[in-house]
């Protein structure tokens, strides 16, 4: 009885310790470089509290920071540059520094479509003149959509630093879950898709004539 009791005890602390070790294996790892092209340099992470990678790209874009500034803050146009976005807009005025908007996400077939609603705001380093602009999701400001998936964990955070006049350097980091049914392995393996296919459209954006003559009095 006693060689049971220990054997229940041993097989206990294992479990505790196979569990705590998972969720230390949850902490944010290391960067690591998945590809460089295009001007375009990848990094993916493990991710705190999640199963799907973090991903980060690196690039200098030929635009000023107000520029960059005003391809971000023009939401009704997310349509025409964020990758499969079908549908945005502002659910609340905008605001110089904040934005709340909605935005729906085409899914290939038979997958249902995903939304989500993010708050985004904004900051500057008045030394540096840094723009940092932090994303996150806000599932519960609107209603679901019948036979779309809310995306429920968004997090996006981009980094602009000026270069030059018409130079600015951005890091672009995104973590997000898809939910639904879709298994992480096939989450992870395209997870660097979206968000580089995304910064180019923004490239392209950028070359308006809109963006380019763009000025904002509460950027220095």
């Amino acid at each position: 009885m006693k060689n049971r009791t220990s054997a229940l005890k041993l097989l206990a602390f294992s479990f505790l310790c196979l569990f705590y070790g998972h969720s230390a294996a949850q902490d944010t790892g290391e960067w690591q470089l998945k590809r460089q092209s295009d001007g375009l340099t990848v990094y993916v992470r493990d991710a705190a509290n999640s199963d799907v990678k973090e991903i980060k790209i690196e690039t200098t874009l030929d635009a000023s920071l107000h520029a960059v500034v005003a391809v971000l803050k023009d939401v009704p146009v997310y349509e025409d540059w964020i990758y499969k976005c079908q549908e945005a807009y502002r659910l609340k005025p905008a605001e110089d520094k904040a934005s709340l908007y909605y935005c729906k996400v085409d899914f290939p077939w038979p997958m249902s479509d995903r939304d989500f609603i993010a708050q985004s705001r904004l900051r500057q380093d008045p030394e540096s003149r840094t723009v940092f602009i932090d994303v996150k999701g806000k599932p519960e400001q609107k209603e679901e959509v019948e036979d779309v998936v809310r995306i429920r964990s968004l997090d996006i955070h981009y980094e602009l630093t000026p270069v030059s006049a018409r130079k600015t350097k951005m890091s672009y980091r995104l973590h997000s879950d898809p939910g639904g049914a879709i298994p992480t392995w096939l989450v992870n393996m395209v997870v660097d898709n979206g968000p580089v296919n995304t910064v180019k459209g923004m490239r392209e954006m950028l070359k308006s004539e809109k963006y380019q003559n763009a000025q904002f009095a509460f950027l220095k």
